[in-house]
């Protein structure tokens, strides 16, 4: 696994920011599954207050696919894997201060 804070040219910042957020979800599924339960929610929520996006479908299908690619989709460098990132449905899964502490981190990187 390669270390986030190694910024190479096809990663911004904010793409490291956002890989080392999902592998920290990732570590919290690892230790809880139940909070894929918490991005079936809200892709459920978001799809009753917006309608049917590609996206939804996307991640709906890996929710469905089971936990190694679920993992692999949060943890991978891929371009496939930061693109589905972006639209990401693990919200929620962190606490206010675990949050702050991430960007605060990032603060001082520039995109």
């Amino acid at each position: 696994m390669a270390d986030v804070e190694q910024i190479d040219n096809k990663y911004l910042p904010s793409d490291w920011r956002s890989l080392e957020m999902h592998r920290l979800i990732a570590t919290k599924l690892e230790a809880d599954p139940s909070l894929v339960e918490r991005a079936r929610s809200n892709i459920s929520r978001w799809k009753n207050q917006r309608g049917e996006r590609p996206a939804y479908l996307e991640w709906e299908e890996i929710l469905s696919s089971g936990m190694d690619r679920i993992l692999h989709v949060l943890t991978s460098e891929d371009q496939a894997s930061a693109r589905l990132r972006s639209s990401t449905p693990f919200t929620g899964i962190f606490s206010d201060a675990e949050r702050v502490q991430l960007f605060n981190r990032w603060a001082d990187r520039q995109d």
